[in-house]
Parts: C-alpha cells; sequence; structure tokens
C-alpha cells in the first residue's frame, strides 16, 4: 500500500511539473511575441550615411606631416 502511495505521490509531482512548465513556456512565448512586435524594422536603405564614423581621417603623427 505505501508503494502505491508513493507512486501517486510522483505521479501528481510529475503532472504539476509539466504543467507549470507548459505554463512558463505559453508566457515566454506572449512576451517574445510581444517584444518581436515593438521592434522597429531595421532600415536596410544604405545609400544615406550621417554617420561621421565613415567619414575618412588620419590617426596618429600622419595628420601633422601633411
Amino acid at each position: 500500500m505505501a508503494t502505491a502511495l508513493w507512486i501517486v505521490a510522483a505521479l501528481v509531482a510529475v503532472a504539476i511539473l509539466a504543467w507549470r512548465l507548459r505554463k512558463a513556456n505559453t508566457t515566454l512565448e506572449t512576451i517574445l511575441r510581444t517584444e518581436r512586435d515593438r521592434v522597429d524594422p531595421v532600415d536596410d536603405d544604405t545609400d544615406e550615411s550621417d554617420d561621421p564614423a565613415e567619414e575618412p581621417h588620419s590617426v596618429g603623427r600622419d595628420r601633422w606631416h601633411r
């Protein structure tokens, strides 16, 4: 009788664990879906560049010798 009780207790624990993991997975999917919807689409237009880092520049002592 005690063995049957332990088996039933283990089955209940596994069922609760599976239910909690499934609920957590659903919550995570909802959060990730919301975050994907919030992100602005990437601008693939590379013709316009206002980034000053892409302009040519001199580094070090080379600029003093010109």
